[in-house]
């Protein structure tokens, strides 16, 4: 088995473990050949036998090397070896951007703009190349002692034109900082990138994400149908300014976030003092004409200025308060009886839609935030040979189809529902359950009772 101690292609000895992800681990490594340490990322083993995920690593290492930029985490080489397919990748130095913040805490707004305009100037490169990273968020990002930024990870990006090569009913991406486009299941933009960096923007000045939920499929639900809140109701101090720029990045129709990174860093350059703008210098050593950004040091967030600043803020935010509750009351009021309009129609439904990340989800799970959103669901479970048809049409590993699971919908991600529908869920019964009566016989009677119910 590959792992620490490891040596690929004579020349990468695996050391230690980095991370663990979706699509496999990274390891530190060093390239015997060149005497310099690596990160080596090697696709998952049970990934590895599925010709769609092979094909999508490899999508992955050719479209992240043409990538050479001073904030990316640069790719050197590629290949397969004793059975593991790998990615050889520059080794970025530092914390990411996620522990930083989980020792830190929320920053102050000249230095989360610092680190924020990085990622623009690293995705800007990205996007003009016709790549879309599609996963963005704190642990994708690191961050050195002197905060500068590199972007790793472009292990789910592909470029913009070529076709899809997901799991049927998958969504790439995390849910606490997707796009609602991208939880639909629709096609992609830069924008989506965009919008996961706005909330990016939202946890690095508050130190919290804006949508949380007891599944990630509730969470979803709330980037589809819940504008992200302004900053400052977390905290008073933030300036209107990232207000109006975490604003205008997560709007839920793309068209109305940024149109690209270099327009969300100009409006980072700009809601800035002048005192404190940014200084464009060449990096040193980079391989393009890219340029970097030298910010000043922050300063005391406390002075007068920016004092007065934040009295202004809180007193907006109480007035704001005071006419929110003059408007309820003034519409919860009721006039007498005989002076009241005719009662109006009962409403009928409220749009929903069905995110895509419910395959994969225990089907109790998925009937409970199912539920909870005013929709009716019914099992059938699908096992034996029927079971292996159905993973196979959907291409869905059957390693990873656990008893219990929720393996379709007799309705596609991203489909209107009205409240009160009933969606179908096909359940895996589990592969074994062919030489199990019991189980049979226990999946088949949990089927007749849900369909009862």
């Amino acid at each position: 088995m590959v792992g620490p101690g490891s040596l690929l292609r004579d020349r990468y000895q695996l050391e230690e473990k980095l991370a663990t992800g979706g699509m496999g681990s990274v390891y530190r490594a060093t390239d015997l050949k060149l005497g310099r340490p690596v990160a080596m990322k090697l696709l998952a083993p049970n990934l590895a036998e599925d010709a769609t995920f092979v094909e999508r690593f490899r999508r992955e290492a050719r479209a992240a090397a043409g990538l050479r930029h001073p904030k990316i985490a640069n790719v050197f080489d590629a290949g397969q070896a004793d059975d593991a397919h790998f990615i050889v990748m520059e080794l970025a130095e530092g914390r990411d951007l996620a522990r930083l913040l989980r020792e830190e805490g929320p920053l102050s707004e000249e230095r989360a703009v610092n680190i924020v305009d990085q990622i623009c100037l690293a995705l800007g490169h990205a996007h003009a190349a016709g790549i879309i990273h599609r996963d963005i968020k704190p642990a994708n990002i690191i961050v050195g002692d002197d905060d500068s930024v590199k972007v790793t990870d472009f292990g789910i990006a592909r470029a913009a034109d070529e076709s899809k090569l997901t799991v049927t009913g998958s969504v790439l991406g995390t849910a606490h900082y997707i796009s609602p486009e991208q939880a639909e299941g629709k096609p992609l933009t830069a924008t989506s990138d965009i919008y996961s960096l706005g909330i990016v923007m939202f946890e690095t000045l508050t130190g919290a994400v804006p949508f949380t939920g007891e599944s990630l499929m509730s969470v979803a639900l709330r980037h589809m149908n819940e504008q992200v809140p302004p900053p400052s109701t977390m905290d008073p101090g933030i300036s209107t300014e990232m207000d109006e720029i975490v604003a205008r990045a997560t709007r839920k129709a793309p068209s109305e976030r940024y149109g690209d990174a270099s327009e969300m860093h100009e409006a980072l350059s700009s809601a800035l003092t002048p005192g404190d703008a940014p200084t464009a210098v060449l990096a040193a050593g980079s391989e393009t004409d890219q340029t970097s950004t030298v910010w000043p040091i922050p300063g005391d967030r406390w002075d007068p200025h920016s004092l007065g600043r934040k009295v202004l803020v809180v007193f907006g935010v109480l007035a704001l308060i005071a006419l929110s509750l003059a408007a309820w009351r003034l519409a919860s009021f009721e006039p007498p009886t005989e002076a009241r309009s005719p009662a109006a129609p009962e409403r009928t439904a409220q749009n929903l839609t069905l995110p895509a990340g419910v395959i994969g989800m225990d089907h109790e799970e998925v009937q409970q935030e199912l539920a909870a959103s005013g929709l009716e669901s019914r099992l059938e479970f699908v096992e034996g040979g029927e079971l292996e048809r159905f993973l196979e049409d959907a291409g869905i590993d059957p390693e990873q189809a656990e008893e219990g699971e929720v393996i379709g919908t007799d309705l596609p991600p991203g489909e209107s529902l009205q409240e009160g529908q009933t969606i179908t869920l096909f359940v895996s019964s589990g592969l074994d359950d062919d030489d199990d009566p019991k189980t049979k016989g226990k999946a088949k009677g949990h089927d007749k009772k849900d369909d009862d119910d």
